[in-house]
């Protein structure tokens, strides 16, 4: 097992709701016994006090013990950390470093970098390994450690701290040159190009010295490597797709439970601009003489459902890649599972925002009480928010945090001005009108109008002495769309949906592949 120095984990979620799913993912175990191997580990590490506390409210020396915590559940012999204490005070990398001393005593092997710690760190360690210019200057226990410096030329003073002196040695602040150290070293080890480092022979245990039971322990962990290795040309993962889903959504649904701020924020807004729409727009969906007002309604309805979506989800990929390439790269869950999971989870609120915008500004703008119109609306509204959310997951995987947020824009500017609200497409150039038959925006309106204006719908109102509009089809003439179909431009829709989902899932394994 290895952790790295940045530990990236969901500010949203709980020690213990970090380690539940995580565990589920490596092996089916009962319920109860779960609890049990949790509630042990919160224990060993001293987090039974924050087992409720977001891991975004947590100190940064227990952020790393969770991280410590995450790894234990597979329960490694070997566990390798990248500069443990890095970010953190004297008090809490005295915590971080006890409880790895203490998993050192249960029987595990732990393997640290650290960059210059206190004497009081210093101790608790059992060997140490110095690396300079990539060479080895010491490796051995504490205790003869100023023995060994003293013999290649470097005496150190008296109550002074072994890792500074060592750190001195190997910036040439005690000297011009290393190579006493590194020639004794060197001649233990053997010169070989292949070991820049000095990786000595006698470091490795002859099976013939080891002590019967240790023999036996390290041949069932050989024979649990080989078979692992056998058993991912069958089944990589340890849980089926649809559990790996399951876990994975229900980790996606409980992380927007508990972000409520962005939760209320996005039912607001929603709510808010569909009031807003049908205040400015009250009562001229049946009204001849506000044809061209209600066509920018219906345009204005479709453009903000969309809109919103995309920044909404262009930051998650940027937001999880870290947790999902190391729990992906550690066999815990394949690309597929966290692809549909992204795709899946969010559809409450797909569903929940654009129904929540209808309400009011369909009906408070006056639009045809008519079932079925109704209920076509209600479903282009829900497909183009798709089309949004997808997208912007596309665009926020494809680019990095400052770059996804403005390709949003970018490619919103051109779809709506070839959508034929803005300009008629016939006036629109000769070489430039085929970007219109790619414009998402194009088919939206096209369809929306249709369904509001087409299907023999009877004549509108008119509050004025002429309305040349009274008539549903000149409406449509206008725009040029009397022989539009409203499930011809859905099946276009439904196209881009898909081409932009199969999209996104060929840019995350782009992402893992690069990654690796």
């Amino acid at each position: 097992m290895h952790s790295t120095r940045h530990q990236w984990k969901f500010p949203s979620w709980t020690p213990d709701g970090n380690l539940r799913p995580i565990r589920s993912w490596q092996i089916i175990i009962a319920e109860r016994s779960l609890w049990i191997q949790i509630e042990e580990i919160l224990q060993l590490l001293d987090l039974q006090k924050t087992e409720n506390t977001l891991i975004g409210n947590l100190s940064g020396g227990e952020k790393k013990r969770i991280s410590v915590g995450v790894e234990l559940l597979t329960n490694p012999p070997v566990m390798f950390f990248d500069e443990p204490t890095s970010g953190l005070d004297s008090s809490s990398s005295f915590l971080v470093i006890s409880h790895l001393k203490t998993l050192a005593q249960s029987g595990r092997t732990i393997v640290c970098t650290i960059h210059q710690p206190s004497s009081q760190l210093l101790d608790m360690f059992d060997d140490f390994y110095i690396i300079a210019e990539g060479q080895c200057l010491y490796r051995g226990p504490l205790c003869d450690m100023k023995a060994v410096f003293e013999e290649a030329g470097f005496p150190c003073p008296k109550y002074y701290n072994l890792s500074d002196f060592a750190i001195e040695i190997a910036c040439f602040e005690r000297g011009d040159t290393i190579e006493n150290l590194i020639i004794k070293y060197k001649g233990r080890s053997g010169n070989s190009e292949d070991n820049p480092v000095g990786c000595q022979d006698d470091i490795v245990i002859e099976e013939s010295t080891m002590p019967q039971s240790t023999k036996t322990r390290i041949g069932q962990t050989t024979i649990e490597i080989f078979s692992k290795r056998r058993y991912e040309k069958t089944a990589r993962y340890p849980l089926s797709l649809w559990m790996q889903m399951f876990i994975l959504m229900r980790r996606s649904v409980l992380c927007n439970y508990r972000d409520l701020f962005m939760f209320i924020i996005r039912i607001a807004a929603h709510g808010c601009v569909g009031l807003m729409l049908g205040f400015i727009c009250f009562d001229i969906g049946n009204e001849a003489s506000k044809t061209m007002s209600n066509a920018a309604c219906l345009f204005y309805i479709l453009f903000v459902l969309f809109l919103i979506s995309p920044f909404i989800t262009v930051l998650v990929y940027q937001l999880e890649a870290a947790v999902f390439l190391r729990e992906h790269l550690n066999n815990w869950y394949s690309l597929k599972a966290y692809y549909l999971s992204k795709l899946f989870s969010d559809i409450p609120f797909q569903v929940l925002c654009p129904t929540l915008l209808l309400v009011f500004s369909y009906c408070l703008s006056g639009q045809p009480f008519d079932m079925d119109r109704m209920l076509k609306t209600w479903i282009m509204c829900i497909v183009i928010t798709m089309c949004g959310q997808t997208i912007g997951l596309l665009l926020g995987a494809a680019f990095d945090v400052k770059v996804g947020p403005f390709m949003v824009v970018t490619l919103n500017i051109p779809m709506s001005l070839f959508s034929g609200f803005f300009m008629r497409l016939q006036d629109i150039p000769s070489y430039l009108q085929w970007v219109s038959y790619v414009s998402y925006y194009r088919y939206s309106f096209e369809a929306e109008m249709v369904n509001i204006y087409g299907n023999n719908r009877s004549k509108l109102n008119c509050s004025e002495d002429f309305c040349y509009f009274r008539s549903p089809s000149k409406i449509l003439e206008e725009f040029h769309m009397e022989d539009v179909s409203y499930w011809h431009n859905m099946g276009v829709l439904l196209i881009w949906l898909f081409g932009s989902q199969i999209g996104l899932y060929i840019v995350l394994k782009w992402r893992v592949s690069t990654s690796r």
